[in-house]
């Protein structure tokens, strides 16, 4: 249950994104509780003093996903954090603030505001957390993070993945990595307010896990990245070149099955197998796509209604959040540009 924050005691920095601080799910001085409180987002762990200066102040904040969360943990003092293997789910800790120890299995690194810590459930874990130190953490689930590198490589995975421990926030990978927690988070309580909600949120979290995977190298990156496309089947090109031709006008499953020259279900099948998606799903993205390219050709006095009106979109609402899914902000913040 959220709490009502005490701004004089409190020394958080400045969280990322404004949602974020209204998102407090336990304030505490008392070492058990904070403990008990933490374990109960992760898993039990050990939580001691480092030194004698025993100045527990610990705030966390919680932005729950489906299967992951997304969550912000300060504890006011030099503390030791031992939870041993996290078995279920990976751990990526981005320092807004301070710095600490991070011991992953064999690997050990300093982490700060220009490095991360990308923790992997299969290897013991030990953190030195100081006093000043507050981080961002993205819980991942290990299962789905397992599935879409399975469904990336097209096979069932051999071995644990395991990533590396640091992340340079200051490279172009650390900051697509951040740019997109940043974007969850903002965008995840906005969307918790609108109908089928899970779907759209289950999307985010594995854009999450999607980023994660092809950002920061682990012991299946050299395959994926080598991971040559299938070559799609004539019937699906037809229909993909239709619809980017007729992106603007009403096209029906109808209309492709004639242009492709094969069954509904054949070519559900196709799309489903070649690209990920289904036909209407795949028709949806062009659009899109042809959206942005028009907002970034178009004047900023221009309008955005008719542009996606132009483009064959009806329901505005539905495709002003679509797209800032897909491409990061609002329609009207492109055309600004």
């Amino acid at each position: 249950m959220q709490q009502a924050i005490d701004t004089r005691s409190r020394r958080t920095p400045a969280l990322p994104g404004q949602t974020f601080q209204q998102r407090l799910l336990f304030h505490t001085r008392d070492l058990d509780e904070a403990r008990e409180k933490v374990a109960g987002i992760y898993r039990p762990h050990k939580l001691d003093y480092k030194r004698y200066d025993r100045q527990l102040d610990t705030w966390f904040y919680h932005i729950p996903l489906a299967s992951s969360s997304l969550n912000c943990l300060g504890y006011g003092s030099d503390m030791v954090v031992n939870p041993g293997e996290l078995e279920d789910f990976f751990l990526i800790q981005t320092p807004i603030q301070g710095s600490g120890d991070v011991c992953c299995g064999k690997q050990h690194m300093i982490t700060n505001t220009a490095r991360s810590s990308v923790l992997n459930p299969t290897e013991s874990v030990k953190l030195i957390w100081n006093a000043d130190c507050w981080k961002t953490q993205v819980k991942l689930d290990r299962g789905l993070t397992e599935r879409c590198l399975s469904n990336l490589l097209e096979r069932p995975l051999s071995n644990p993945i395991i990533f590396k421990l640091a992340l340079d926030m200051h490279s172009d990978a650390g900051k697509a990595w951040w740019n997109t927690v940043r974007f969850v988070a903002e965008e995840v309580p906005m969307l918790r307010m609108l109908p089928n909600s899970e779907v759209m949120i289950r999307q985010l979290e594995q854009l999450l896990v999607n980023t994660l995977l092809h950002v920061q190298p682990h012991n299946f990156s050299e395959e994926l990245r080598n991971k040559l496309p299938n070559i799609a089947p004539r019937h699906v090109k037809r229909a993909e070149e239709y619809m980017v031709a007729h992106c603007r006008e009403e096209v029906s499953i109808d209309h492709l099955v004639r242009v492709s020259g094969v069954s509904a279900r054949t070519l559900y099948k196709g799309f489903r197998t070649f690209r990920g998606v289904s036909p209407m799903k795949f028709l949806k993205a062009t659009r899109l796509a042809a959206v942005n390219k028009a907002l970034k050709a178009a004047d900023p006095s221009d309008c955005v209604t008719r542009i996606a009106m132009d483009i064959g979109f009806r329901q505005l609402g539905r495709f002003a959040v679509e797209y800032r899914q897909h491409f990061g902000e609002s329609p009207s913040e492109t055309l600004k540009h």
